[in-house]
């Protein structure tokens, strides 16, 4: 398994790393020298992928021609309060910039990602797993991947070796639970059809399986492979910072204004999810990106205030006061294709030190908060968030200028 992981992992980080080149026309279907190699022809970019034994040109996909550098259409000018977000016309992400597009961005963060990934080849894996025979075996097989790459990746950040146990009844699982050291009377927490779960914040988590699912690269959520790395991810965010009382989450109160942000914890999470659940099945994250920021409530107000309005979380609900999981993982895309996947680990790092996220963030990005805000907010919609018409109003939710 070890070396089919490596495999796998130097290829796709072959892949990731491949500069665009252009030639001369080419047809879909018919033979191409190298995996993962590109070519733009009239318009339209090709790849070389896999099809059987064989490597061929794939149908190819409309592209953008770049605008050329000339004077713009005129307009009337911004003031600095509605300054417009513009548009990329560049190939090569620069770190905190905000000419950029989703692609630039998601293709950053997974180059950037997929190096580290490279890194941890060599890193002994600390973990215990246990699946109970189960009817359900195509569901099973995504968890069971995407744990094993979890596991090798991350489970040497928990010193006491990190805990997966799937089974097909509650009961089943809350024994071999109870077999690790964790005592709990419930894993019913219903997360999707056919998958419960329950975690207890630091070392463990349980799964309970009642239905079967197959992978679809393009719905990337709706299997529970993602969801398996995304809870083991808590995990590891917890170890990162040494609280054995799980993470300290900003919630409004005056003695948690230096705590974790929820964008910050939800995000990172979701980015490590899906990223490990695209790996896993050898698949490519940007494929099911646009689904994955379409898990959300469908109120009106859904991704649509400033960033620093998702740092708060009051108790119970993922949508109190709003919602921080697809604007913390579009956020975390920008923090990892700027500084790299290790930085983002390390503000887990230094904020165990320093219990302030705002100046582990500083220090470890070498930017402040206020400014990694700014410039988010420049870039949410080239990034695919819809723009800025709501605000909070102390801890309720209002539409700007309703």
């Amino acid at each position: 398994m070890r070396k089919r992981l490596l495999v796998l992992i130097t290829v796709t980080l072959a892949l990731a790393c491949l500069e665009p080149v252009a030639t001369a026309a080419v047809k879909p279907g018919t033979k191409c020298p190298k995996l993962g190699q590109t070519s733009t022809y009239a318009a339209v970019k090709y790849t070389c992928i896999k099809s059987g034994k064989n490597l061929v040109w794939s149908k190819g996909v409309t592209v953008k021609k770049a605008s050329p550098v000339a004077s713009p259409t005129p307009s009337a000018a911004p003031t600095p309060s509605s300054s417009p977000t513009p548009t990329a016309t560049v190939t090569n992400f620069e770190p905190w910039s905000t000419n950029i597009d989703s692609k630039m961005l998601s293709d950053q963060a997974q180059r950037n990602f997929l190096e580290w990934v490279q890194s941890r080849s060599g890193v002994v894996t600390n973990h215990f797993q246990s699946i109970q025979d189960n009817k359900y075996a195509n569901r099973i097989s995504i968890l069971k991947k995407a744990d094993d790459l979890g596991a090798k990746l991350f489970s040497s950040f928990i010193p006491e070796g990190s805990k997966t146990i799937i089974g097909t009844t509650e009961s089943w699982t809350i024994e071999q639970l109870a077999k690790t050291g964790w005592n709990t009377s419930s894993c019913s927490n219903q997360y999707m059809t056919g998958v419960a779960l329950c975690i207890d914040t630091y070392i463990r988590h349980g799964f309970v399986i009642t239905a079967d699912s197959t992978y679809d690269p393009r719905n990337p959520g709706s299997d529970g492979g993602a969801l398996l790395a995304h809870e083991y991810f808590h995990l590891i965010q917890t170890n990162l910072q040494k609280s054995k009382g799980g993470m300290p989450l900003k919630n409004g109160e005056l003695n948690s204004q230096n705590a974790l942000t929820a964008w910050f914890v939800e995000g990172t999470a979701d980015f490590v999810g899906y990223s490990v659940g695209a790996l896993a099945q050898n698949a490519s994250y940007w494929d099911g990106r646009t689904r994955m920021l379409s898990y959300s409530p469908p109120g009106p107000s859904t991704n649509r205030n400033s960033i620093a309005d998702y740092e708060i979380r009051t108790c119970c609900g993922n949508d109190t006061p709003t919602y921080p999981y697809n604007i913390g993982q579009v956020a975390s895309e920008y923090i990892i294709a700027s500084v790299g996947f290790q930085k983002m680990l390390d503000i887990f790092i230094d904020f165990g030190t320093s219990q302030n996220f705002e100046k582990s963030f500083e220090k470890v990005t070498g930017i402040s908060k206020t400014t990694f805000y700014e410039k988010f907010d420049q870039i949410r919609t080239n990034a695919g968030l819809p723009g800025i018409t709501w605000k909070l109003d102390g801890l309720v939710n209002k539409k700007i200028g309703g």
